[in-house]
């Protein structure tokens, strides 16, 4: 097959190809052999007529048609390969011409990935955070710990409720003297003081006694999720049902059995160090590399090609739906609810949309220039990793990674993580 490539202007490539004429003559015949297990021709089987007669039943042009249905796919995708342009949409074949028994020439035009100006990105130097984890990290921990294992008490009838208390309310709220979703709720427990409420809420319920009503008056946020609340005043008619006080364990050598394979509380807290550190290692790894990328991203330019923004856009609405129906909420109702459009979503996600764009832009453009590539040492070792982290046997991660398409997703994922590691080691070394 010959493939000329015209020019590359203006992110789009310009491709002439011409295909042999025994390729198109093969293109032809199965056609020729698909179309005729539809055709019933008197005194011959179906399939069995011969392609003369299918060709005078259903034209000649219908033949080609269909044989130009695999034809055309096949020779761009060749011509792809053999000009090493990189495609990021769909072409537009034009110019098809074809005589009987001549090869068979088309002109393509397809927009490519962008040319990049990097910067010098070999300069660019970060330094690591310094990790620190203190006694009083350790403490704060095990107070967690504790919490979670605590016991709710019933306090004294007569009691008031006070900070540190967990009160079980019934509430009923109205925004401008209207009931709204989400407003009204039974059996609502409530720690007083843990902010974890509308800030003055749980202030108001201090003092309150099981079985009082009140009234508490609130402002929601201006940053409050939804949109039909944010900045409203709301009231909420409350009901104090229960009052119950946290009662901890004692942090001794039985609580740090009870919380795992530990045979004291000195195993319990050293455990809990190492985790934090761990924690606190991986977080300044990742500010690092973060820091790394968003300085050689900043360096670069590139004109961002419209088509990988609109699907980058598509892709984080979709993100952004499926969490929102995870959390068992109808994505109209939701939509609804926050008084916006999908148009809207994709004007808020925009932004984001091209620093990501940009961001693989520039990290593809440093891994050709460092020849930076996934082997198959990377994709065994990925395999083994996907492998315990998803608990499946190694050789069906394997197997599910010999697919095309699943291989080209994991290569690509792994030289976008390698030239990650490359820059981050190039911004960290000393000297």
């Amino acid at each position: 097959m010959k493939t000329t490539l015209d020019k590359v202007e203006n992110n789009t490539a310009y491709l002439t190809v011409e295909v042999p004429a025994e390729m198109v003559e093969e293109a032809l015949e199965r056609a020729f052999r698909r179309l005729s297990r539809n055709i019933l021709i008197p005194g011959f089987r179906r399939g069995r007529a011969p392609r003369a007669l299918v060709e005078r039943r259903i034209g000649r042009q219908a033949l080609l048609d269909e044989a130009l249905d695999d034809l055309l796919p096949e020779a761009y995708a060749q011509a792809v390969r053999e000009t090493g342009i990189e495609p990021i949409d769909r072409p537009t074949v034009t110019d098809i011409h074809y005589e009987e028994g001549q090869p068979l020439s088309f002109k393509a035009q397809v927009e490519v990935k962008p040319e990049v100006t990097l910067g010098d990105y070999r300069s660019i130097r970060v330094e690591r955070p310094q990790v620190q984890v203190d006694e009083a990290d350790v403490n704060n921990l095990l107070e967690r710990l504790r919490e979670a294992q605590a016991q709710l008490v019933p306090v004294d009838d007569e009691a008031e409720a006070a900070e540190g208390h967990v009160a079980v309310i019934d509430f009923k709220g109205t925004v401008d003297g209207q009931p709204f979703p989400g407003g009204e709720g039974q059996d609502y427990m409530v720690e007083i003081g843990a902010g974890r409420l509308v800030e003055g809420f749980e202030q108001q319920l201090i003092g309150m006694r099981v079985g009082q009503e009140r009234d508490i008056d609130v402002t929601f946020p201006e940053d409050h999720p939804e949109a039909g609340l944010a900045g409203k005043a709301a009231r909420f008619h409350v009901t104090l049902k229960e009052l119950k006080r946290k009662e901890l364990p004692a942090l001794d050598d039985e609580f740090a059995r009870s919380v795992g394979e530990f045979q004291t509380l000195e195993e319990l807290r050293a455990d809990v160090e190492k985790n934090l550190r761990r924690r606190a290692e991986e977080d300044a790894e990742e500010q690092v590399r973060q820091e790394v990328i968003r300085q050689v991203v900043e360096q670069a330019q590139v004109d961002l090609p419209a088509v990988l923004v609109e699907r980058r856009l598509d892709q984080l609405v979709e993100d952004f739906r499926r969490r929102v129906e995870a959390q068992g909420m109808k994505w109209e109702d939701y939509l609804r609810r926050q008084g916006e459009t999908v148009d809207d979503l994709r004007r808020e996600f925009r932004p984001r949309a091209e620093r990501e764009v940009k961001a693989d832009l520039v990290l593809d453009a440093v891994a050709r220039r460092e020849n930076i590539t996934a082997g198959d040492d990377d994709l065994n070792a990925e395999a083994v990793r996907l492998a315990e982290a998803y608990g499946q046997p190694v050789e069906e991660m394997r197997r599910l990674m010999s697919r095309p398409d699943v291989r080209a997703e994991v290569e690509a994922s792994l030289r976008v993580r390698k030239t990650i590691d490359y820059l981050v080691e190039l911004a960290t070394q000393s000297g």
